[in-house]
């Protein structure tokens, strides 16, 4: 455990960089390459072991990948056949794998248009909060997010623009192609261009009735909905609907709780400051408070593709204090609850497998 609490302060104290801050940026940025890299893939929960017996005894090097019919979706089998034809090592895959993977996040930091101070204090969030599990954990999950996130925060740039619309589409599409729920943001990504029309005001009263009455239906009418996208999107998304008897687990209320928090605190701080993205943040956020509150696998999913509004939101809730010692009070504060949440992952996720860091190969 401590390796990761180490990273995470190490990321942390990087806002207080204000000189070099880019190059701190971009040092964390190795670091964490390095972390997920060389991390020993024999020490994975059942998602990892998966992904390692599927290397090992399903994909096809590129010369014989027409001949392959793939379990998983054709971007991530086409990963691994390359990684495969180069050297057919696991640990080949990985390292490019992660590559891809940091190239990414950076690319996803970059866009955000946010201080490079305000970069690093966003990576600390997103580290504790759930870097590891997506890193080394839900690969092909992991890809599309980023690409979401990528599709997400190229609205406001691009959209006035004559065919630079089209952005967000075609990294939507090479999402689908490393997991198959990133399909249905065809649908979701227009509607935050138009949903940014709205007055924030009514737009957070309309996030959080519709939230809270989603928390009241319970999964019948749900259901419904998910049966809808079925017809929609084919059988393959079957897998996202609730089977009669099956047991599913209560939304995590502590979770959803910080979400909404700080969903509130950034509303609440939005005029304190400039900043191009102020709207598309809040109708993002928006889409992930609604989502974390549908008791439904699909939503689950899409709850992610949608976190980095509440990411943000927490980085620019600063705002909601006043310079000096209330907002250093609040850094503190934010360090302190991300480490907490930072432990408890690594206690709780699949049972607590990641908590035991080992460097690979050199175990």
């Amino acid at each position: 455990m401590v390796y990761y609490l180490g990273i995470a302060t190490l990321i942390f104290m990087g806002y207080f960089t204000s000189e070099n801050s880019n190059k701190y940026l971009n040092f964390m940025l190795c670091i964490l390459f390095m972390f997920i890299a060389l991390h020993n893939p024999y020490l994975t929960g059942t998602d990892g072991r998966s992904y390692r017996a599927y290397f090992k005894t399903h994909i096809p090097t590129l010369s014989h990948f027409s001949e392959y019919n793939h379990t998983y979706e054709i971007g991530y089998a086409l990963l691994n056949s390359l990684a495969k034809t180069i050297h057919n090592n696991y640990f080949t895959f990985q390292l490019i794998y992660s590559f891809i993977a940091i190239f990414l996040l950076g690319l996803v930091l970059k866009k955000t248009k946010l201080a490079d101070q305000e970069k690093l204090l966003l990576l600390f969030v997103y580290f504790c909060y759930r870097f590891f599990q997506n890193s080394m954990e839900f690969l092909r999950q992991n890809i599309a997010i980023l690409l979401i996130w990528l599709a997400v925060l190229s609205i406001s740039d691009y959209y006035q623009e004559k065919g630079k619309n089209k952005v967000k589409y075609v990294l939507t599409i090479v999402a689908w192609t490393f997991h198959r729920s990133a399909i249905f943001n065809l649908i979701l990504l227009p509607l935050i261009e138009r949903l940014k029309g709205i007055d924030a005001k009514k737009l957070v009263v309309i996030t959080s009735l519709v939230s809270f009455g989603f928390l009241l239906l319970g999964n019948g009418v749900i259901s419904k909905i998910v049966q809808f996208a079925i017809i929609i999107g084919g059988e393959r998304y079957s897998s996202y609907l609730i089977s009669p008897g099956e047991v599913v687990p209560p939304i995590n209320p502590v979770n959803y709780g910080i979400r909404y928090i700080f969903y509130i605190m950034y509303f609440l701080s939005i005029n304190n400051y400039e900043y191009s993205k102020k709207k598309t943040v809040l109708v993002v956020a928006s889409l992930a408070i609604i989502c974390g509150s549908i008791n439904q696998n699909i939503f689950t999913r899409l709850l992610e593709y949608y976190m980095i509004g509440i990411y943000i939101a927490i980085v620019k809730s600063k705002y909601l204090m006043t310079a000096g010692r209330s907002r250093n009070l609040y850094l503190l504060i934010l360090y302190v609850v991300f480490m907490i949440i930072l432990a408890r992952n690594l206690l709780t996720v699949s049972s607590g497998t990641y908590m035991n860091y080992q460097l690979y190969p050199f175990k």
